[in-house]
Order: structure tokens, then sequence, then C-alpha cells
């Protein structure tokens, strides 16, 4: 090399150690992980296939250091049939490779936590395929083979109730793969308004460090992979239609969450679409409409058929002439999530919910404040009684807290819930959260085990928040979950939800069927009932039949007893009701996988109960933790399958959430913000390997730079 002219050495030293960084990062990201998880933060940028591979807006781009990439382009399109109060949902993913290598894309998305997905339908080009259901293992593997051989394929699993990935094995340069999922969902009613949530956004997910309970076949929250500081907010890939038909007609229809495009066909007959056309995915949808009329939901719907049996769905409502227990002192204890992911817009809510909660405590109540982030602190050590002095020191108090660090629910909820009560007094509960945590399962347990009598009710504070989790924890705590969108004007709704902080209207529900051949009847126990509040009761019948059933219950004046006329038809009229009620069986042996052993029903194991729901998967064709959806193309696109390069769609930041809850790397992970095991090693190798070329230039520049200084001179 002495022969070199000195310049010439430099470059071509700065030539081979460029190849070496660009080779070492493509290398890692492509063999340090499986092929089932391997992530895509470090895609080489390489040349699209074409202009107009993507469309405008539809992809997601990532800067990684100097290079600008392409992530696998995603659009969404929800197509929603609606039938008095029962949905049937079409998910249409559409995934576009912008770049000139094979993806394996991976996309992290939410469903409703009670929706019961039953179908999955492939499309590359012009050829179609059905997906299948297997037992999880086994449909990873008719994955992997698939992926291995070179073929197209399609791989959709729950990681939690409302949370799913999907997989695509395969995508070509400039090709196309459509996926359809279909799942049906039973709408619940609040105060005579029936609503549909659409969730779009997965938040992100709160690690806690350490060893902690982990339930059996229930493992941490998956990645949420996306961008941080610059999250894609304006890319708008998502499109809602609604389809809205009753019996009767539908007297109004708004939306807290999107500007609406409503077609009235007839008076029972609306369209309704997004006004905006496509929106980024950066909030849940809520659909909200009423039905006038005779209320439908007093009836039973049914479905028959011969070679099973019927189906049935009933919704009950307490009677407006119901009193309500208002002398029973309460011991208000307000939990407040002070994580980080809760700064900003969220934080403002929740305080001014807990302003109007606080102003409408009785004199007879008492109160306690916990803030929790990375540990719990109180306003007070003992209930403060609801004096004006202490009111107006506890608002203070709230307007004083700030948003930042983990997400530790265990610390707050101890103090909550295990400080013993006065005799005589009511302790209720309010849990302010976005449940941003992957931790659910131990808070679950956590809270059935310390609640005692306790009442608690679930308050979402978020445009996309763990409803999942908000309604467990309501579920467990005997009360009811509501939602606080603080991206829109918040006061109004923050002082409507306190106003309900109340006690249940009927308590100690039950159902006498009579004579009726009633079998499998879910919930198995069922939940106290608020004003404005419905449970909707779901079970199996033996044959066609006739009878009265009678509702019992116990309120504050005394019992309670309504009666009601039932007819179990011979018709096969509604399908879907047999989806819904096996995928309502599936969420009540989930909810005694949270139960502490000692309080399940006969001793049952987690063994036993995961068997009962891949049963169920199985058998009524629903995906749940432990079945899954399979859909593989026979032609092989890929002759060189290994070269596949895996990576992961962007979900972008959830509105109104910090970037801070997102972690600081180029990429955001699950966690505290840490990157994956691989990720950092590769991370680490690269700023080893800058650091060496900065070193080496700067050792053969100066002598060289002195040299030719001396010549000069």
């Amino acid at each position: 090399m002495s022969s070199f002219d000195p310049l010439a050495r430099r470059r071509v030293h700065y030539f081979l150690l460029l190849v070496l960084l660009a080779t070492a990062a493509s290398v890692w990201s492509v063999k340090v992980h499986s092929a089932a998880d391997r992530p895509s933060s470090l895609l080489p940028a390489l040349p699209t296939p074409g202009a107009d591979a993507a469309e405008p807006g539809s992809y997601l781009e990532a800067r990684v250091g100097a290079d600008q990439i392409r992530l696998p382009a995603l659009a969404v399109d929800y197509r929603v049939q609606v039938h008095g109060d029962l949905a049937e949902v079409t998910v249409v993913q559409t995934f576009r490779n912008p770049l000139a290598i094979a993806l394996a894309p991976r996309y992290l998305f939410p469903l409703p936590e009670r929706a019961a997905v039953s179908a999955l339908v492939m499309t590359v080009g012009e050829e179609r395929v059905v997906g299948r259901f297997a037992r999880r293992a086994a449909a990873e593997r008719t994955f992997a083979a698939a992926e291995q051989a070179g073929k197209v394929a399609s791989l959709l699993r729950q990681e939690r109730p409302n949370q799913f990935t999907q997989r695509i094995a395969n995508l070509m340069p400039g090709a196309e793969v459509r996926v359809e999922l279909t799942f049906q969902e039973a709408l619940r009613t609040d105060r005579g308004m029936y609503e549909l949530v659409l969730p779009l956004v997965v938040g992100p997910r709160f690690e806690t460090a350490g060893p902690r309970a982990v339930l059996d076949g229930i493992v941490p929250a998956a990645p949420v992979n996306g961008l941080t500081t610059t999250a894609p907010a304006d890319r708008a890939r998502v499109q809602v239609a609604v389809d809205l038909q009753a019996p009767v007609p539908v007297l109004g229809v708004d939306s807290p969450s999107h500007a609406l495009a409503v077609t009235r066909r007839s008076a029972e007959h609306l369209s309704i679409a997004l006004a905006a056309g496509r929106v980024p995915d950066n909030r849940d949808f809520v659909l909200r409409y009423q039905l006038g009329g005779a209320d439908v939901s007093t009836g039973v719907q049914t479905h028959f058929e011969v070679e099973e049996g019927g189906y049935f769905s009933l919704l009950i409502e307490p009677p407006a002439s119901i009193e309500q227990d208002s002398l029973l002192p309460r011991e208000m204890v307000f939990l407040l999530d002070c994580s980080g992911s809760m700064s900003g817009l969220p934080m403002q809510a929740s305080k001014r919910f807990m302003r109007a909660a606080l102003e409408t405590l009785r004199p007879q109540d008492s109160f306690r404040i916990i803030r929790f982030s990375d540990r719990a602190t109180t306003f007070a050590a003992t209930p403060q009684a609801a004096t004006a002095a202490n009111i107006a020191a506890g608002i203070a108090y709230t307007e004083s807290l700030r948003g930042s660090g983990g997400t530790v629910m265990t610390a707050g909820i101890y103090q909550a819930l295990a400080p013993p009560v006065a005799d005589g007094v009511v302790r209720t509960v309010v849990f302010l959260t976005d449940g941003y945590i992957g931790n659910e399962a131990e808070i679950l347990q956590l809270v059935a085990t310390e609640r005692q009598t306790a009442r608690l009710y679930a308050f979402g504070v978020g445009a996309g928040v763990n409803r999942y989790l908000l309604e467990t924890l309501a579920r467990t705590g005997a009360g009811f979950a509501r939602y606080l969108d603080p991206t829109d004007d918040a006061d109004e709704v923050a002082e409507a939800l306190a106003a309900r902080l109340a006690e249940p209207l009927l308590t100690e529900l039950a159902i006498d069927w009579g004579a009726l051949p009633v079998t499998d009847v879910v919930p198995a126990q069922l939940p106290d009932l608020y004003a404005g509040q419905s449970v909707r009761i779901q079970g199996r019948y033996r044959h066609p039949a006739v009878g009265r059933v009678e509702l019992k219950a116990r309120s504050a004046a005394g019992p309670v007893r309504k009666g009601l006329d039932v007819v179990l038809d011979d018709q096969p009229e509604r399908p879907a009701l047999r989806q819904l009620w096996a995928r309502a069986r599936v969420g009540e042996e989930m909810h005694l996988l949270t139960t502490p052993p000692a309080a399940r029903p006969r001793g049952r194991s987690d063994a036993q109960l995961r068997e009962a729901i891949t049963v169920l998967g199985e058998r009524y064709g629903l995906v749940t933790r432990w079945t899954a959806l399979v859909a593989v193309a026979e032609p092989i696109v890929q002759s060189r399958p290994h070269a596949t390069v895996p990576a992961a769609v962007a979900v972008p930041a959830v509105a109104g959430v910090s970037p801070a809850a997102y972690g600081t790397g180029p990429l955001a992970f699950s966690g505290a913000g840490t990157p994956e095991p691989g990720i950092g090693l590769a991370m680490a190798l690269l700023g080893f390997l800058g650091l060496l070329a900065h070193w080496r230039l700067r050792r053969w520049h100066r002598p060289e730079a002195g040299r030719i200084q001396a010549q000069a001179s």
C-alpha cells in the first residue's frame, strides 16, 4: 500500500469499512433471530421496485442512521354489518412490499376483547385461500414449512384477548397480499345507547423488572414496533364502513372519536362512513346509536341446529323504578396512574375527573388518593373526611401530580385494598389508567385475592386504552368500566362519569329458568347491575320450547322480581349466536385462569382450563390463545426462502400519549424502552465498528496531513 497515493489509500480503507458496516447490519438482522420472530430494525435501504408499488401514505418510513427505510405497506378496511345489537365485522388487511427484496411482515393489531374471530381468507393474485383452524403449535409448524418451501402464507395468532399478530411469509418485491378476517360481537348498551368499538391501535406495554407470576401459557405482551418521536400519525391507512339495520327506527347516531358521513336509506337502515375517508390508526373508533320503538333487547334471540340444539342470547336491564341506597357511607379510594404514558393530555383528563369526583362526595363519605408509577405514594395515611377543606386539599394534591416513570400497578393496588375497612362503610376503588402493562394476569390475580368486599370501577383514560384489562378489572371488582378520551373535550364526560360513582341498583342476581331446557349458561355468576346498564346472558337449549323466566335480585328497598316470556325457536335464524356463545365460554375459562386456584369451581387446574379453551376453539372455529388460523398458497414464489427478510409493520403512537412512553431508540420496543437482546448487540457492534472507523481514519489522516504540509512548505 506504500505505493498508493495517500488520498487513494484513505478512500480504499474508508470504502472497506463501509462495506463491513453494511454487511454486519444486514447479516445480524437476518441471522441473529429465528424465523418466527426476527425483528426488522436494521433493514438495509434498498431500491424500490417502482414508483407505483405503494400508494401515497400507505407505507411507513423509519430512519436508521443515514438510511431511510420503507417498512411493509399496510391498508386496513373495516366492513361492519350491524343487525340490532349484533355486529359482524370483516377486517381487510392489505400488505404491500415497496422494496426490491422479499419480506416477511409481522403486524401486531388489536381487536375487541369479546370478538369471536371465526374466519380468514388470504388472496394472492387470483388465488383465494381459506384459512384452516389448528392448535397453535400445529399452525405454526404449517406456516414455517410453507415459509421454508418459498410459498406465500399467513398465520393469525392471539397474544391477548384483545391483541393479535398477523404474519405473512414470502411477500415478494412489488407484490400484494390481502387477508380478510371475520369476527362477530354482541354490542353493549349504556343508558339506552348501543356502542360499537373498533380498537385501531396497540398502545405501549410496560414490563415490570425481576421475577413475577406468569400463568400457564400466558406470556408477556408481544413487542410493540413503531416509531417514537416521529410517530407516523399522518399516515391515513384505515377506512371504516358500517351498514346499520334494525327492526325499529334508528333515532340517532354519533361518534365521539371520528367525524361521520351518514346516509339514511330508510328509518331503520343507515350507511355510515368516515367523513375523512381514510384516517390514521392512532385512536379507537367508537360509534353510538339509539333505537326507537319497543326495546329489541328485552326479547330472546335464538338459533337452532338439528344436530347440536339451540343457542340463545338474552339482554336484561334493571327496572327504571328501582330506588338507590344513598345513605350508606363510602370510603372512596382513587388510584391514579401517573406513569410516563399518562403524561400530558391523559393526566389533564384525570385531573378534571378527580376535581368532579371529589366535589360530588357526600358528607358521610371519606376518601383516599393513591398515585403510582415506579412506586406508590398517598395523599394521606388514613381516609379523610369529605369536608370542604379536605376536598380542596385533595384537589390541590391531584393538580400537583405529573406523569413519569414506569407502571408498577401492584404497589398501588396493595395500598388501595390492604387496609381494613371500617364497620358500616362501603369501600369503592376508582382506578384511572390507560392499562399499558404487560403483566395483566398478575394484576388480575392480585385484585381477585385482595379486594375482599371492595368494589372497583375502572376508568380508561386515553384514545386507545387496554380495554381488556379495564373490563376484566371491573368484572373482578364487581364494578364497571368506562372510558375518557383526553383528546376530546373531557370536562363534560369527566363530570358525567364522576356522577355515576354510586352503588348498584340490583345485587344477588339470579334467573329461574322454570321448565325451559336451558344449559351451559354464561356468565355463570351474574354481575351486579348499575343504573343504565344491562347484562347479556348466553346459553344453549336442548330443544324448542316456550316458557317464562324470572329474574330475582335484591335492591336497597328489598327483593326484586321481573318476569319475561321466552320463546326458544326451532329456526336457524342467527348463526352468529353459535360463535358468540362459544366465545363467551372461552372468556369464562380465561377469567378462571386469572382467578386464584382455591376460588375456582371444582378446583380446576391451569392445564384443564387451557385444554377446555383449546377444544372450544377447535370445535367452534375460533381463534384463542391456543388455536390459530393458517392459510398457505400453493405456488412457490421464492426460490431462496432464507433470503426473505423479516419486517415488522410499524404501529403509530396513540393520540395524546407522550413519545416518552415508547422508549428512546430509533425504533420503539415493549417494556421500559429497552431493545431486544439481538438488536442491542447489533447496535453495540455497529457502534464499536463506527468508533473503530473513526479512530482509523484519524490515525491515517494525521501523518499524511503532516507530510502534505511539509511538502507544501
